[in-house]
C-alpha cells in the first residue's frame, strides 16, 4: 500500500474555504478582485517556477473566496417594506407544528426569495401543506440576531404574543446547542433572506403564478409535493408516533414528527446521524439500485439510470447539503466508472466541495454540511491507511471478522473525525457511538429496505401490510436497543462547548498524530 494520496484539488479547496471566512472581516470587493488580477499576471510569468505559480493560484482562489462570499451577502441583502404589504408565496417545506404557532417555510413568487414564516396556530394553518399557495398581509422584515429587533412585525398584542413565544422557544434551543449560535448566519446558510409573523386573519389560501421561479425551483417544489403525498401514505400506516417519526426521518428526511424523547434517545446514544439523511442514507440506496441495475453489457445506460435516481431522490428529499454531496460524490464515481477510471476519492470530495461552495459560500456554516465532509474525509483516510492493517487475505477468509472490521473501521474513523467538531458545536461526547453502530447500520438498512418495499406494493394491501409489520418490528427494536445503550453509564458526556480556537488546535493535533502513524507503519513495513 503506498502512503499517496491522489488529491490536487484538496488545497484548492481548503483555499477557497479560507477565502470564504476571511471574506467575512474584507469588505472591499473592488479591492481584492483588483489584488486577484494582479497575481493572476504575475502567475503568468511564473510558468518555469511551478512551486511559486501554484502558491499564488491557491492565493487567487483566497482572494475568488473572499470575493463570491462577499458577493453571495449582497444578494441576500432584501430591502422590505417598513409597513405590511401583500405576498404571494407557496409552501416549500413541511410545515413544522410548534406551540402556538405553524412555522411554514415559503418561496415568494415575484421575487423569489426565500422567508420563514411563523404563522399563529389554528385549524386552517394546521391544514398547510407542501405546494400550498398563500396570500400574506404582513411585514417581513431582515433576519436578525438581536431580540430587539427581531420581532416588530406588528404592534397588536396577540402578534406580540406570538412573537414572544416563539422567542422563547428559540432562545431556548440556541442554549442547549452553542451559546454563540448565530441565528442569522444559520438561517443565511440554508438561503432565508427574511421573517415574518402571521396572524390568522392575514393570511388566506390563492392561486399562486410559479412561472416567476426557476426551473430548478419548481422542479424541487414538484418533488416536494410528490414527497408531501408519500409522508401522507406512511401516516395511513397506523404505527407508533416514536416508529412513525424515525421512518420519516430515515426515508424522507421529514423530522417534524420526532418526540423530544426519540430525538434525546439517539442524540445520548450518539445516533443522531442516523435521523439526518445523509451520504449513509443515499449509499445505502446506491448499491441497492446497484444490483437492481447490474447489466454489465449495458453499463453506460444502467450508470445513467442509478445516477437519474439518486438525484430523483435528492430533489425528494429537498437537496439538502449531506444529501448534495454524496449524490454529486456518487455521481462522479459513477462516471469514472464507465471510464474504468480510478475514482480518487479525496479528489472527488475536495472537488464536490469546491462545486457546493461556489454556489452558496454561505452554505460554508451549514453545520449538516461540515459534519459531511469532515466525516467522509475522516473515512476515506482511516480507509485507505489502516484497511490493510489486518491483511486482507485473512479477512477473506474470516468473514464475520472482516465485517466487524470494516464497520468498526468507519464508525471510528467518522467518531474520531467529528469529535472535535461536535463538541464545539453542541458541546457533547458519546464514548458509546460505536457499540451503537454495530447493530444500527444493519437495522437502518432494513429501514430503507422495507420503507422503499411498503411503499411500491401499496397497490397490494396484504403484500405492503407484510413489510409494514416487518418495518415496525425493526424500528422499534431499533428504538429499544439504543436506549439500553443510553443506560450504560458514561454513554454521553456533556461539557462545556468548544472554542474555535481549540477545535483547531485539536485538529491541527490530529493530523500530527495521523502524519506519526503513517511513518510508525512504514517502518514496520506494514505500509509502503
Amino acid at each position: 500500500m503506498m502512503l499517496r494520496i491522489e488529491a490536487p484539488l484538496l488545497p484548492v479547496a481548503i483555499a477557497l474555504i479560507v477565502g470564504i471566512v476571511i471574506g467575512e472581516w474584507i469588505k472591499a470587493p473592488i479591492v481584492v478582485f483588483a489584488a486577484m488580477a494582479g497575481i493572476l499576471i504575475i502567475t503568468l510569468f511564473l510558468r518555469y517556477h511551478p512551486r511559486w505559480q501554484t502558491t499564488t493560484i491557491l492565493i487567487c482562489v483566497t482572494l475568488f473566496g473572499c470575493i463570491i462570499r462577499q458577493y453571495q451577502e449582497n444578494n441576500m441583502k432584501v430591502c422590505w417594506p417598513e409597513y405590511p404589504a401583500e405576498w404571494q408565496a407557496v409552501v416549500i417545506d413541511e410545515p413544522i407544528e410548534k406551540t402556538k404557532t405553524m412555522t411554514v417555510d415559503v418561496l415568494l413568487a415575484n421575487s423569489r426569495q426565500k422567508v420563514r414564516c411563523h404563522i399563529a396556530k389554528s385549524n386552517d394553518s394546521q391544514e398547510i401543506s407542501v405546494g400550498d399557495g398563500l396570500i400574506l398581509t404582513t411585514h417581513i422584515h431582515e433576519i436578525r440576531n438581536k431580540t430587539s429587533n427581531l420581532h416588530r412585525s406588528t404592534t397588536r398584542q396577540d402578534s406580540n404574543k406570538i412573537a414572544s413565544d416563539h422567542l422563547k422557544q428559540q432562545n431556548h434551543s440556541k442554549n442547549q446547542n452553542h451559546s454563540t449560535f448565530d441565528y442569522q448566519r444559520f438561517m443565511a446558510s440554508r438561503g432565508f433572506t427574511g421573517e415574518a409573523y402571521v396572524r390568522p386573519f392575514d393570511w388566506d389560501w390563492g392561486i399562486v403564478d410559479i412561472s416567476h421561479l426557476s426551473r430548478i425551483e419548481r422542479l424541487r417544489l414538484r418533488f416536494m409535493t410528490y414527497r408531501s403525498i408519500l409522508l401522507k401514505h406512511i401516516q395511513e400506516w397506523k404505527l407508533d408516533k416514536a416508529t412513525e417519526g424515525v421512518i420519516k426521518a430515515m426515508t424522507l428526511g421529514d423530522r417534524s414528527d420526532l418526540s423530544p424523547t426519540v430525538k434525546t434517545t439517539y442524540t445520548q446514544a450518539g445516533a443522531s446521524h442516523i435521523l439526518a439523511l445523509s451520504g449513509m442514507h443515499l449509499t445505502i440506496i446506491f448499491f441497492i439500485i446497484n444490483l437492481l441495475m447490474n447489466w454489465r453489457k449495458a453499463e453506460l445506460i444502467s450508470q445513467a439510470i442509478i445516477v437519474t435516481t439518486l438525484w430523483a431522490y435528492a430533489l425528494l428529499v429537498g437537496l439538502s447539503p449531506s444529501v448534495t454531496r454524496s449524490a454529486f460524490m456518487i455521481s462522479v464515481y459513477a462516471l469514472l466508472s464507465v471510464g474504468y477510471r480510478d475514482s480518487a476519492p479525496i479528489n472527488t470530495l475536495s472537488f464536490t466541495a469546491i462545486v457546493m461552495l461556489i454556489i452558496n459560500p454561505l452554505a460554508l456554516y451549514d453545520v449538516s454540511f461540515q459534519l459531511s465532509y469532515v466525516a467522509v474525509c475522516a473515512i476515506l483516510l482511516g480507509n485507505s491507511f489502516f484497511k490493510k492493517v489486518i491483511p486482507i487475505e485473512w479477512l477473506m477468509n474470516h468473514r464475520i471478522v472482516k465485517w466487524i472490521w470494516g464497520i468498526t473501521l468507519v464508525s471510528l474513523a467518522a467518531q474520531i473525525g467529528t469529535a472535535p467538531l461536535v463538541a464545539y458545536h453542541f458541546g457533547v461526547f458519546n464514548p458509546c457511538a460505536l457499540l451503537a453502530n454495530f447493530f444500527l447500520i444493519p437495522l437502518a438498512t432494513l429501514t430503507i429496505i422495507l420503507t422503499i418495499l411498503a411503499l411500491t406494493t401499496i397497490w397490494f394491501p396484504w403484500l405492503s401490510d407484510l413489510f409494514v409489520m416487518a418495518l415496525s418490528f425493526v424500528v422499534k427494536t431499533m428504538n429499544h436497543l439504543l436506549q439500553l445503550v443510553t443506560e450504560i453509564p458514561y454513554s454521553h458526556l456533556n461539557f462545556e462547548p468548544f472554542s474555535v480556537v481549540l477545535t483547531l488546535f485539536i485538529y491541527i493535533l490530529m493530523g500530527f498524530a495521523f502524519i506519526l502513524y503513517i511513518k510508525y507503519l512504514k517502518m514496520h513495513c506494514i505500509i509502503k
